[in-house]
């Protein structure tokens, strides 16, 4: 698969971000409330999903950005959480120390102009869901961990390469299970606090597959 990708270069000081914005994704949106974060994608967005946060295991020198907070539509029937929140993903390796109150000004630097270009994967580039354990992932010293904080209207999820890539697998097999035959069947994936992977401070990450979209009414944000 191809995932559409606009690079810039944004510097702050004496700091140079490389900033990776994903195309694509029309019909993916995130929202998130008091206990955890909600995610509803088609089947090409869940591919894209996951090509994306292998592209962030992939990139420890680079933020992953994934503009979903303006989409033109919405799940039908999506029970949304209350009160809920639509929100961007950040991506990045914590080797960055990159600070969420940047975040905004990197944003803003960045605009809308750069270079285009375009990441090709394989389905072999993407591990089998589940398949990535870890012995250590359950001790305290254990430093490999996702965390997330909130900044401008983003989650920004930084961790190493592994907790990316495992979320990837998982959000790969959604998209393929997306083809079958599911007769309104609850297709999903979940990112579970304290799995060891996650921080336990982290809220469950549920990606939900939903086939049918409508159009955001002109009121509705």
């Amino acid at each position: 698969m191809r995932l559409s990708v606009t690079e810039h270069r944004v510097r702050l000081g004496s700091h140079e971000y490389r900033l990776l914005r994903v195309g694509g994704l029309r019909r993916a949106v995130c929202y998130d409330s008091e206990h955890w974060l909600s995610l509803w994608v088609d089947r090409a967005a869940a591919a894209e999903l996951a090509a994306a946060w292998l592209l962030a295991a992939r990139s420890p020198r680079s933020l992953v950005h994934l503009p979903l907070r303006r989409r033109a539509e919405r799940p039908v029937d999506a029970a949304l959480p209350e009160p809920h929140r639509a929100r961007d993903l950040l991506l990045l390796h914590h080797s960055l120390q990159f600070p969420a109150s940047r975040w905004k000004e990197v944003r803003a630097r960045a605009g809308k102009a750069g270079s285009q270009h375009t990441v090709e994967f394989r389905r072999a580039d993407f591990p089998l869901p589940h398949d990535q354990g870890v012995p250590d992932a359950h001790h305290a010293e254990f430093r490999d961990r996702l965390g997330l904080s909130t900044a401008a209207d983003t989650l920004v999820l930084s961790g190493s390469a592994l907790p990316f890539a495992d979320a990837a697998a998982d959000f790969f097999d959604l998209a393929e299970t997306g083809t079958g035959p599911h007769h309104g069947r609850h297709v999903c994936a979940e990112l579970h606090p304290g799995s060891g992977l996650l921080e336990r401070s982290m809220p469950l990450m549920h990606v939900e597959y939903c086939a049918e979209w409508e159009p955001v009414p002109p009121d509705r944000p």
